[in-house]
Formats: C-alpha cells, structure tokens, sequence
C-alpha cells in the first residue's frame, strides 16, 4: 500500500526558500568589514566597507600643507566568533617605507565594532626642498592580516593666505 504525501512539495519550496534565505544572510551581512574615516580641516570622509572594491588599489585623498589629518579605522565583525588581527599602517613614497605610523593589534567580540586612530601631520612628510607653491603625494598603506588598504594622500600647497580678507562695500 502506497503513502500518499500530500504536503511534500509544500515541505520542499519551505526548505529551498530557508535556504536561499540562509544564503543571502551568511554571503551578504555574515564576514569582517572595515572602514575608514578621515578627518580634514572641517571636512570628514568615509570610504565604507562596500566603496574599497570599487577602486582597483587605492583610495585618493588630500589634505593642506600645514594641516593634520585625522583617521579612524573601524572594524566590524558580524561573525559568531570574535576577531584578532594586528593592523599596521605607514607611510610609503615611491615604493620605500617612510614611516611607521601605527602598529597595534585589534581584538573584536561578536557582532561588535574595534577601531583604531591616529593622526598624520602633513608636514612631517613632505621634504624640506619642494616649495611651498608645489604639490606633494605619498601613500598610506594599512594592513589588516592579509588585506592591503592603500590611501593616496594629496598635499596640496599653499597659494592663499591663511586670513581671508574680506573687502568693505563702498559707501
């Protein structure tokens, strides 16, 4: 005698759609993600977790002459287990280290958020014979176990004056 199964089809299209539920919950929001915050002058950028692929190796930014730079990494982990790198981040020109700026290692709990900041002075990094009037580039690079952020750091030069005068109406 033949069972008849008159929910089968209904128990497969529950289970096909948990799982593609399952799917797009541990490909799409499961993992470790990173940004980074700079601050300039008055001016504050975010490069989020989704916007590095979209650049194939570095990420631009820039900052006056005789300003600081501001920098914030954050790390989120949206794993079940907690997260321990260690992050280094320095100073690269022509493909030669300049500087170490920060290395420090990061532990974050589950489902939560480590960051990191430190501060660049601009002037710490751009050599003493270039003139005020030229423009500077240099790249800061973080590492964070196997992955590579790469910030292009523009140092804009100095053509005004740091006052701003403003002329009187004519009377």
């Amino acid at each position: 005698m033949a069972v008849k199964h008159k929910n089968l089809f209904l128990y497969l299209t529950l289970a096909c759609f948990v799982g593609l539920i399952l799917i797009f919950i541990f490909d799409g929001y499961m993992g470790i993600y990173d940004s980074l915050f700079i601050t300039t002058g008055e001016q504050e950028d975010q490069i989020k977790p989704d916007q590095w692929p979209q650049r194939d190796r570095y990420w631009p930014t820039s900052v006056e002459r005789d300003q600081k730079a501001f920098f914030r990494y954050e790390v989120e982990n949206r794993w079940f287990s907690s997260y321990s790198a260690d992050i280094e981040v320095s100073v690269w020109r022509e493909q030669e280290k300049v500087s170490d700026l920060l290395a420090q290692p990061i532990s974050v709990a589950s489902f939560d958020k480590g960051q990191l900041e430190w501060v660049l002075d601009a002037t710490e990094f751009v050599p003493a014979d270039i003139p005020p009037e030229q423009d500077y580039e240099f790249t800061m690079l973080i590492k964070r176990a196997d992955i590579e952020r790469r910030i292009i750091i523009h140092v804009r030069s100095v053509l005004y004056p740091s006052k701003v005068v403003i002329p009187e109406p004519p009377r």
